[in-house]
């Protein structure tokens, strides 16, 4: 018992959930049902709220793109069943006036045979030193550029050193057979043994975030003057065209929820001439995670267009024609920015939702059972005077 007019008394009257004594209680039917009816429901709204706290949602935000003077990945890996490695070339444009040529620096090229199995990796954009004959008088071999312009140490001693020679006088290498190096590396046999294979290219390029294309063509892009020519030697091999399996096409860093349209694409091309062409829209994305990470990416919509595919057999009509076939992908890049935030639910938020289902059940099931328990007593008022039948 709690003494009258002690701290405990006074806190004792501020209870504001009076007890009813078990004595003046009266336990229903109906009372129990609807007490485990409340307890299921509760029990499944809790479970949704909590299912709702751990699931982690992400909020789109549309910005302007302020970033400038970016660099971008493309990731790529595109099969060419009926074009051989040694032939095509990959070589980017964009709109400051930037062009490079050559992009295997990050770039596998894989042979493949007419079944599409794996022959090995082609060395070509990465060729190593070969071995080369001893100099006369006991002196270091030191073979000739044949015009072109010298490198550092002076000497072009295998093939590759004086085709690019070539390239940096702006010179077509148009006859390899009479290099004294290519002969000896046999430059144009095993160019020429390719001929059927296929190619596979797997890696990235890096370009300016701008404006611009990227390309994969047969043969070579050289420098004149201030402009670019691409051409296609006689020792190459003829019989290809540019039917295309793109297994992966993306524009930087990849996030799980990134969907590429351009990925499983199957084209097939009916004449040598088909140009293929992909236009694609770029929408820089970042993603931020609960953890503080931010990641990078973009995500792009793409269209296609083939030029030239009409069926033809001439090859001498394919070479004169203007049109280069090839593998187009020309990227624009759009102003816009879309922001993806990972939230979360707090704790105070879920208890709160929690004490409202508690709550709100219990005092409803209350106001049932008070209903339901003043009816039957009504009805059990009325039997009793003979009133209801």
């Amino acid at each position: 018992m709690v003494r009258p007019g002690s701290l405990a008394a006074r806190f004792q009257s501020l209870d504001a959930y009076a007890k009813t004594l078990d004595d003046f209680s009266v336990k229903t039917l109906s009372g129990g049902i609807l007490t485990i009816i409340a307890s299921v429901a509760i029990a499944l709204l809790v479970g949704h709220e909590f299912l709702a706290y751990r699931r982690v949602d992400t909020l789109a935000e549309l910005v302007v793109d302020g970033e400038r003077m970016e660099k971008m990945h493309i990731n790529l890996d595109v099969t060419f069943p009926r074009a051989p490695c040694m032939i095509l070339g990959l070589d980017v444009m964009d709109s400051s006036g930037e062009q490079q040529v050559s992009l295997f620096q990050h770039m596998a090229k894989t042979r493949l045979s007419k079944d599409g199995s794996v022959i090995g990796l082609d060395e070509s954009a990465k060729p190593t030193v070969p071995a080369v004959p001893a100099g006369k008088d006991g002196k270091p071999y030191c073979g000739s550029c044949y015009g072109g312009v010298e490198p550092e140490n002076g000497c072009c001693n295998s093939c590759d050193d004086v085709h690019q020679a070539y390239k940096r006088r702006g010179w077509a290498f148009t006859d390899p057979d009479s290099i004294e190096q290519c002969v000896r590396e046999g430059y144009v046999k095993t160019m020429q043994a390719q001929a059927g294979e296929g190619c596979r290219m797997r890696g990235f390029i890096e370009v300016n975030k701008v404006t611009g294309n990227a390309q994969i063509l047969a043969g070579e892009s050289i420098k004149h003057g201030s402009e670019y020519m691409h051409t296609y030697y006689d020792y190459m091999p003829h019989d290809y065209d540019f039917s295309h399996t793109i297994h992966r096409l993306s524009f930087g860093d990849e996030f799980s929820a990134q969907t590429n349209p351009l990925d499983g694409i199957t084209k097939k091309a009916h004449s040598m001439r088909a140009q293929f062409q992909y236009f694609t829209k770029i929408v820089g994305s970042e993603i931020r995670y609960l953890n503080g990470t931010v990641l990078r990416s973009n995500q792009y919509s793409a269209t296609e267009f083939v030029k030239g595919d009409a069926t033809a057999s001439d090859t001498l009509k394919v070479l004169m024609s203007r049109r280069t076939p090839g593998f187009f992908i020309m990227f624009d890049i759009s102003p816009m920015r879309v922001i993806y935030t990972e939230h979360k639910r707090s704790l105070p938020s879920f208890l709160t939702s929690v004490c409202a289902i508690v709550g709100g059940i219990f005092t409803v099931a209350r106001l049932v059972d008070g209903f339901v328990f003043r009816t039957e007593r009504a009805l059990q008022r009325k039997r009793e005077s003979g009133k209801l039948a």
